[in-house]
């Protein structure tokens, strides 16, 4: 087993981190092993359904922004999602 000693810091906006942190997740990886492997240039592959992953981040982002919507908004949202996921 290696023994990994050594860390890189990189700053970057909540956003970005998010973004990251959701395609370590689809990928089924932590972010560390996610970012280590796009990194020396290997494979990473989604080991869930697009279709499943779509609805995942569309109903994330509808929490985000559920205090800031109307219920016609939010009824819409979920309309979509519930037609992704048919």
């Amino acid at each position: 087993m290696r023994n990994r000693t050594q860390g890189i810091n990189v700053r970057l906006t909540p956003d970005e981190k998010e973004k990251l942190s959701e395609n370590a997740f689809y990928c089924g990886l932590s972010l560390s092993e996610y970012l280590r492997r796009l990194g020396l240039g290997k494979n990473v592959k989604a080991t869930t359904d697009e279709k499943i992953y779509k609805a995942f981040r569309l109903v994330r982002q509808l929490k985000k922004d559920f205090d800031s919507l109307e219920r016609n908004e939010i009824l819409s949202r979920l309309s979509t999602i519930e037609e992704l996921l048919k």
